[in-house]
């Protein structure tokens, strides 16, 4: 039955989740009304220790964060204290501001982890470093940026270490979103990105793995869509239709170092987007594809994707990032 099947993957998800010392939490961010549930990080044991690193892990459109960051928590907890905040209209996020951007929401984020919702995280001017995966990656460039200028202006506060984007086309324009239309045979980008119906939500999970899953069951994704993306739809179609980039949008480099990493089958974003991005971000990107992946590498080949992301956030710092898989 498909409502046992999405629940028993969403308890399976969570335990991934509460087994990495992840626990689920809300807050009332002031500087813009919003809910959301990041985990807290975890305290060390021994406070002989300096803190750890954070790594906010920021997700896409889809399921909840417990299901696009499962294979990663584990692994990641081991070095670092992780923040995984639920976005704006996902879950039970949500804000009275009429604002709809990518920008937003970033800004949203920066005051859940500078305005004292973690206690510590801002006081010892502790390293964070930013992933975020598709549409999470667009909001991950601008909380990068955002909490630069945050520290900056206020001379303390939250440190950015190194940003990861994954499968995140932070150029795309609206000949970007007309193609992504076609390849899913829809007339509008919203329409796959924010599906109505589980025809539609085929058609996403078609072009979002590389190696979909030939049969399932309708009863299965009539409750993947009633649970994960029925909610607040109108509000995510808005969400589509807020994203920054396009016209007037300049994608500059950060003052950190950024790793892309991308599914060589992205169908939603192709791999040369990738090059793209690097040539925008400049010298201290570095592009790493995944093969035999699409826009889910994360999911699809987790064992490489941790790897290469470890790899990154872990090796000490250079003065040169420009190095690209080919």
């Amino acid at each position: 039955m498909g409502f046992g099947v999405v629940s028993l993957l969403n308890a399976m998800f969570r335990r991934m989740f509460t087994s990495a010392g992840l626990r689920p939490s809300s807050a009332t961010v002031d500087a813009h009304p919003s809910l959301l549930q990041p985990p807290p990080p975890p305290s060390s044991e021994n406070h002989h220790q300096p803190p750890r690193p954070v790594v906010v892990l920021i997700h896409g459109f889809g399921p909840d964060p417990t299901w696009q960051w499962a294979a990663q928590a584990g692994p990641l907890s081991r070095h670092f204290d992780l923040v995984v905040p639920t976005l704006l209209f996902f879950g039970a996020s949500s804000t009275r501001s009429p604002a709809r951007s990518d920008a937003f929401q970033a800004s949203a984020i920066a005051a859940l982890l500078t305005g004292g919702h973690l206690p510590g995280l801002a006081a010892g001017g502790r390293k964070v470093h930013v992933v975020g995966t598709s549409y999470g990656g667009l909001v991950a460039y601008h909380l990068a940026r955002e909490l630069d200028e945050r520290r900056h202006g206020e001379g303390g506060g939250v440190r950015v270490g190194k940003v990861a984007l994954c499968d995140s086309n932070a150029c795309k324009g609206a000949e970007d979103d007309r193609a992504l239309a076609a390849r899913g045979g829809l007339a509008e980008v919203t329409e796959l990105l924010a599906p109505a119906d589980t025809s539609a939500l085929r058609r996403l999970m078609a072009v979002c793995a590389h190696r979909p899953v030939k049969f399932l069951p309708e009863c299965l994704l009539h409750d993947m869509l009633r649970k994960y993306f029925a909610d607040k739809r109108e509000e995510k179609i808005a969400l589509i239709k807020g994203i920054t980039t396009g016209e007037g949008f300049q994608l500059t480099p950060l003052p950190q170092e950024v790793l892309i990493i991308w599914g060589e089958f992205d169908q939603i974003f192709p791999v040369e987007k990738a090059r793209k991005m690097k040539d925008k971000l400049g010298e201290k990107a570095t592009v790493k594809v995944i093969p035999n992946t699409g826009h889910l590498p994360q999911q699809e080949d987790s064992k490489l994707f941790n790897q290469i992301l470890l790899d990154f956030l872990l090796h000490p710092s250079t003065s040169n990032g420009s190095a690209a898989d080919k």
